[in-house]
């Protein structure tokens, strides 16, 4: 098994730092809807500060950094299908299917597996 030797790390953004980069916002209203806790092309399960309204289709934006100062912006619409309490008292998990996944959606799940991956040095 070829694992990365302890002490070193491979990543260039800090696992404590992706909170940055996976906020989801309404886009309609710009205001931070929550965090990707797991994300597929099919769906996400986002870790928010207050409950949301199961059933109901959801505006979403998800601003990714682009080298130089430039940004992607991935926009899709989502339908919330559950919503419970998280671990932490103060957050709430709740569960979405992507309704129209775009390429951006595409290659964000692809990167993001990459990222993740551990693969042989």
């Amino acid at each position: 098994m070829g694992l990365t030797p302890h002490g070193k790390e491979r990543r260039s953004i800090k696992r404590h730092q992706l909170n940055d980069y996976l906020t989801v916002y309404n886009r309609n209203t710009m205001r931070e809807m929550g965090n990707i806790g797991n994300i597929s092309c099919n769906g996400l399960m986002l870790i928010s500060c207050i409950p949301v309204l199961i059933g109901a289709v959801y505006n979403m934006r998800i601003i990714i950094p682009d080298g130089d100062n430039g940004q992607v912006i991935i926009d899709f619409d989502a339908r919330c299908h559950w919503c419970k309490p998280d671990v932490g008292p103060e957050y709430f998990d709740s569960g979405y299917s992507i309704l129209n996944a775009g390429h951006g959606i595409i290659d964000l799940v692809d990167a993001l597996k990459k990222y993740f991956t551990f693969s042989e040095c």
